[in-house]
């Protein structure tokens, strides 16, 4: 199993979701989201048409640890242990313009 780091995935405009990539050929067997401690806003995970305001197309909301107490994460792992999560199906929504969360994913 490989790690890939991408580091701290970031939205400059809140509301306008940032894909993982656009690159459809890259895949994953599994996607970790963490809330970077320190930030203000929360976060969004979600397809790369989520909207906030609705919640439509969000699979989850981190929530922000400013204080640098415990840090929420998310993860998804496909069910067949393979590299069928395809990363370009995935995006990062913020509340707050320039925050966003760490992201990692692996792959067979």
């Amino acid at each position: 199993m490989t790690i890939n780091c991408l580091g701290r995935v970031n939205v400059p405009t809140p509301g306008t979701p940032v894909p993982l990539t656009t690159n459809t050929s890259v895949v994953a067997s599994k996607i970790f989201f963490q809330v970077i401690p320190g930030l203000t806003g929360k976060t969004y995970v979600g397809n790369p048409t989520m909207v906030q305001g609705t919640l439509a197309g969000v699979a989850r909301i981190l929530w922000p640890n400013s204080t640098g107490g415990f840090s929420e994460s998310f993860y998804i792992e496909a069910q067949d242990g393979e590299n069928s999560i395809r990363l370009a199906d995935y995006a990062v929504d913020a509340q707050v313009a320039g925050e966003g969360l760490l992201v990692t994913y692996w792959t067979e």
